[in-house]
């Protein structure tokens, strides 16, 4: 190609070597081939050409280009390591406010918006900048006593007393102030997962598979942490209620990450690492092998920075980190837990709701 005349076009998208794109490089594509050599940095001088083929337009191009480097090179900022684990953990900050922000706005969907599918949950614009327009809830602690329900006998899936408001497709629950955690949690937990870049990189069947089996991982962490850093022992919400309550068999499994997370201490830069870690599982079973590829690595650039920050600012850096990794075992037990519980005691009663709530049977089952 360089010591031709010839002008090629890739017949693709022109990204047949772009390992972020394709799962599989189309090797065969020689226009995509010949840009990247020259991408990577194929230096015309080496090659060993005689006089006709130096004369080839390709190569005449290439001796261009070099030259222009040469006389105006190109000045790459040199960012260090330091500064790098900065930005991360500033954009994991402020995601973190942006999703407590979320939770304490004044958005509470109507039932229609819980009757989507996992897959319509991923592909959807992101409706985070809803809290933005809608502002906090009113209203808000609730002080009231709930009551054990009649027929599911757990406060977090409750008798729902419906009205209607139009046609009979789009019942809202009363009174509006009043959030149904256990779906709200989980569209949330979504909502969160798709602002991760890398979560574009995937191919749609990979990032269905990955939110399925992370959503329930990183609400507990984030719910527990809520409960935790307002130095309580209990499941609460930020509209004051706490669901579920004591009494309730399945409290225990709900509140299980909370007296790890006590124990240990946990700050607030090591939560948020922490919960991108537990995002980026590269061992979810259905995985493709592009998909593992792409999150083990984003998982390991989140363990370099919560390694790296707490190195230099623990004493005991290395056992710390260990410590906080091994909160992970406890979410994926308790994540298993909960889809037990939720097949043999949940879904019978949240089958005779008059919706369903599909991408919550979607996740439980995966």
């Amino acid at each position: 190609m360089c010591v031709s005349d010839s002008t090629l076009k890739c017949q693709l998208l022109n990204d047949c070597f772009d390992s972020s794109k394709r799962a599989q490089l189309q090797l065969r594509c020689q226009s995509c081939r010949y840009k990247k050599c020259i991408e990577v940095g194929m230096n015309s001088k080496a090659l060993e050409l005689n006089e006709t083929e130096k004369e080839a337009l390709n190569f005449k191009k290439l001796a261009e280009v070099e030259k222009e480097q040469l006389e105006f090179p190109t000045i790459q900022a040199i960012i260090s390591k330091e500064n790098q684990n900065k930005t991360i953990i500033d954009m994991l900050c402020y995601l973190e406010l942006k999703i407590d922000q979320f939770k304490n706005s004044a958005y509470n969907p109507l039932v229609i918006d819980y009757m989507k599918t996992t897959e319509e949950l991923v592909t959807r614009k992101s409706i985070l900048c809803l809290a933005d327009h809608l502002g906090p809830m009113s209203g808000w602690p609730i002080n009231r006593k709930v009551e054990l329900p009649k027929v599911s006998r757990m406060r977090d899936v409750p008798d729902i007393d419906m009205k209607y408001s139009g046609p009979p497709a789009r019942p809202i629950f009363s009174p509006a102030n009043q959030k149904m955690w256990m779906f709200f949690n989980m569209m949330t937990t979504i909502e969160y997962a798709k602002t991760f870049n890398f979560l574009q990189k995937l191919d749609l069947n990979d990032q269905i598979v990955l939110v399925g089996q992370t959503t329930l991982l990183c609400m507990n962490l984030h719910n527990s942490y809520y409960a935790v850093s307002r130095k309580m022992e209990k499941c609460m919400h930020p509209d004051g209620t706490e669901q579920p309550q004591r009494d309730e068999y399945h409290y225990p499994v709900v509140s299980m990450a909370l007296a790890p997370l006590i124990r240990c201490d946990i700050q607030p830069i090591e939560y948020i690492l922490l919960k991108a870690i537990g995002l980026c599982n590269p061992t979810v079973h259905g995985l493709s092998e592009h998909g593992q590829t792409i999150i083990a690595k984003e998982r390991q650039q989140f363990s370099d920075v919560l390694l790296d920050h707490c190195l230099r600012n623990r004493s005991d850096g290395p056992s710390r980190f260990v410590e906080l990794l091994g909160i992970i075992s406890v979410l994926l037990r308790q994540q298993r837990l909960q889809k037990d519980i939720h097949i043999y005691h949940i879904s019978p009663i949240i089958s005779r709701f008059p919706f369903p709530v599909q991408f919550l049977d979607e996740i439980m089952y995966s």
